[in-house]
């Protein structure tokens, strides 16, 4: 049985140790906090304790009553503790802290004056402490003052939540502590059995300190998280070379279990150290060489954000981060950032940065299975992704206030060389029309359409400079389209068919309305004068906010040259002036909708006018 008494001295040694541990724990990290210093003489007086219990048991006569005196002063522990409890719960008169302290000191005294009794040796462990006259009393006073403490704390924490969830640990901390200092009465009530709980008393201080100081650190939890980590490794340890021990006894071989236990279990305790001591470094190492950019700092985050804010555009700045990121981790991930929701086109990991609410956000996508290093990454490079993209859209924003604030000014100053143009010419106009009515019947009719010409031309510039007024009513679409497609092909001789159905109905303005369709029916059927079967489509659909209307031609389509400025004034396909689709433009925006040029399977021309819904 050496070896059991070996593993008792062991958790008593390790107790006085955890015990000053925890008491420089709190010192140290929990000065300010309520209760601190009387929890911190505390932890002393249980290591104080402990030490006495060994003294009394292994020292000779002087050692002994050393170790007596060490053990009758648990009074002032249980004193400690009670002031702990009432400083933590917030309640703490000073009278009956001295009185506390008087009453705890008394009984000190007391138990180191009393004659020591008989050590009765009649039980199976001799070597074992059992409490003599004395110390019964002494620790009967001590175990009022634990449950007087407990008690309190309970009370305590019945009354709020603030304190709740650290009573409730400080009182299963002291459950675990009871059992385990019930081994050292075994003796005293004559049960003859090795004192067991006793070497579970180690873990008592660190459950006590820990359950007060988990919710006042957060680093007390990491700490946790290591030394729990640290004790199931040295569990599976010892419980493996017992094992081994066993195995290895049952095989004869003597030699390898002659050796000291406290050898065997000194050398894996050693080696679990060391395991847990590199486990870090080597996790990191091995980290670095499979994912070698998991690791940022400061310098490189600056790097980053300069580059990202560099981007002009949407795709400019999702390209550029997507480079970036893909370079420094080594792996594919896909970047996407607009302030329309974007979306990922691959099942790869991905970055998305979006505007909800008038905030920039960022999310990672098909990250679950990568390291916490390259999570951190991810995430530090996704906010500053989400920072250029928001500093990028105020940027196109004040670039698009300015470009309209000087697009208004443009035509206001062309609204007024039109007008004087317009008022310039069209007096010669006149004079010409009147100056040809003597002329002959050919040139008569000449010089009249050469004068319409320059009058529409004249009257599209100031359409398009001027200011348009709209008066907006609810308009049945497929009836205006029909009318004005049935005026247009008795003109032309065109074929036009309307897709469009009667339940249909946008806010708009008749006239403006009705320009908008024939401009895109004259620049259809303009396209469609030397085509065979030449066909035009009006096409109309519905959506959650909008009606999205599209005019199909099967010509030869808008010239790749011009599609980009193709609503500019003055950009014209097909010989004309170049004002049609400009004052198209206008009349949308006019609306609060607008006009895009689009491809569509089978048709060579597509024009998509989007009227926004106004409830």
């Amino acid at each position: 049985m050496s070896w059991v008494y070996e593993l008792y001295y062991i958790s008593l040694f390790a107790t006085v140790f955890t015990s000053i541990g925890m008491a420089g724990l709190i010192w140290f990290r929990g000065e300010k906090k309520a209760g601190a210093v009387p929890l911190t003489l505390f932890s002393i007086a249980v290591a104080f304790w402990v030490a006495g219990q060994i003294l009394v048991t292994t020292g000779d006569a002087l050692e002994r009553e050393a170790g007596r005196f060490l053990v009758n002063l648990s009074p002032l522990a249980g004193a400690f503790f009670v002031h702990f409890a009432l400083s933590f719960t917030g309640w703490g008169r000073r009278e009956f802290l001295y009185a506390n302290y008087a009453a705890a000191l008394g009984a000190a005294i007391f138990g180191a004056l009393y004659p020591a009794g008989e050590l009765m040796p009649w039980l199976s462990f001799p070597r074992f402490y059992w409490f003599d006259e004395s110390a019964i009393w002494v620790g009967g006073i001590a175990l009022a003052y634990g449950l007087f403490g407990h008690l309190w704390l309970i009370r305590a924490g019945l009354k709020g939540e603030e304190r709740r969830r650290q009573v409730k640990a400080a009182v299963l901390s002291a459950a675990w502590g009871a059992i385990s200092a019930s081994g050292f009465v075994f003796g005293s009530v004559g049960i003859e059995l090795f004192p067991y709980p006793v070497l579970f008393i180690p873990i008592y201080p660190v459950l006590l300190v820990y359950g007060v100081l988990r919710y006042e650190f957060m680093d007390v939890n990491l700490w946790a998280r290591k030394s729990l980590a640290w004790l199931i490794v040295f569990t599976l340890s010892i419980l493996a070379v017992s094992l081994a021990v066993a195995g290895l006894a049952s095989l004869g071989l003597k030699g390898f279990i002659a050796l000291p236990l406290w050898q065997i279990w000194a050398f894996t305790l050693a080696v679990a150290f060391l395991t847990l001591a590199i486990e870090g470094r080597a996790l990191a190492a091995a980290t670095r060489l499979i994912y070698p950019g998991s690791r940022v700092n400061a310098r490189l985050l600056k790097e980053w954000r300069d580059v990202l804010d560099g981007a002009d555009a949407w795709r400019d700045l999702s390209t550029r981060a997507t480079n970036i990121i893909c370079g420094h981790l080594g792996f594919t991930v896909e970047v996407k950032a607009s302030p329309e929701t974007p979306e990922l086109h691959s099942n790869k990991p991905g970055i998305i940065a979006e505007c909800g609410r008038g905030a920039w956000s960022f999310k990672l996508s098909g990250f679950e299975d990568a390291t916490p290093g390259v999570v951190r990454t991810a995430e530090a490079f996704g906010a500053l992704v989400a920072g250029s993209a928001k500093r990028l859209d105020d940027a196109l924003k004040i670039a698009l206030s300015e470009k309209e604030t000087l697009d208004a000014k443009h035509l206001a100053d062309l609204g007024r060389i039109s007008a004087t143009v317009a008022h310039e010419l069209r007096a010669p106009l006149n004079n010409i029309g009147m100056a040809s009515v003597g002329c002959d019947p050919e040139i008569k009719k000449e010089i009249a359409q050469q004068i319409n010409r320059a009058q529409r031309v004249i009257g599209d510039l100031l359409t398009y400079s001027g200011e348009f007024r709209i008066e907006k009513r609810a308009l049945v679409l497929k009836d205006e389209v029909d009318y004005i497609a049935s005026q247009y092909a008795k003109v032309h001789n065109a074929k036009i068919t309307v897709d469009i159905a009667p339940e249909i109905i946008v806010p708009g303005d008749t006239h403006r309305v009705h320009q908008v369709f024939y401009s895109l029916l004259d620049n259809a059927q303009a396209a469609l004068r030397d085509k065979e079967n030449g066909a035009i489509l009006v096409h109309a659909a519905r959506g959650a906010n909008e009606v999205r209307v599209k005019v199909y031609d099967n010509g030869p389509g808008v010239p790749e040259k011009i599609k980009d400025d193709i609503f500019r004034p003055f950009v014209s396909g097909r010989g004309g002036n170049g004002i049609g689709l400009a004052i198209v433009k206008r009349i949308m925006e006019a609306h609060g909708g607008r006009i895009e040029l689009i491809k569509k399977n089978n048709w060579s021309c597509c024009f998509e006018l989007f009227f926004p819904m106004e409830g």
